[in-house]
């Protein structure tokens, strides 16, 4: 799977925002994402302003495609409003299963 991690402050008044505009992006976005997403955020560990966002896709093209997509540069737009900056991004390409 192809994505990327983004790590960002959060003002604790804009959790409210942070979880409308996650919920926004799951019904108008991820449907038009091909294939397998997985999409988790949170925060750090005892850090509840340091917000950090996983977006895993089935590979790097589906990835770039959703990137270039207006409806998700507007997503990004918003965030870093709600966010008060831009996150810091860092692509990854990671394997996942579950074992025991």
């Amino acid at each position: 799977m192809f994505g990327t991690i983004g790590r960002a402050t959060l003002e604790p008044a804009q959790q409210a925002q942070l979880d409308t505009l996650m919920e926004a992006w799951k019904q108008d976005i991820r449907p038009k994402i091909p294939g397998p997403v997985i999409e988790l955020h949170g925060h750090r560990a005892g850090q509840p302003n340091e917000v950090v966002f996983i977006v895993l896709t089935q590979d790097e093209a589906t990835y770039r495609k959703m990137a270039e997509m207006p409806e998700q540069h507007q997503f990004f737009l918003r965030a870093n409003e709600v966010l008060g900056g831009e996150p810091t991004w860092e692509d990854v390409e990671l394997e996942w299963g579950i074992r025991e």
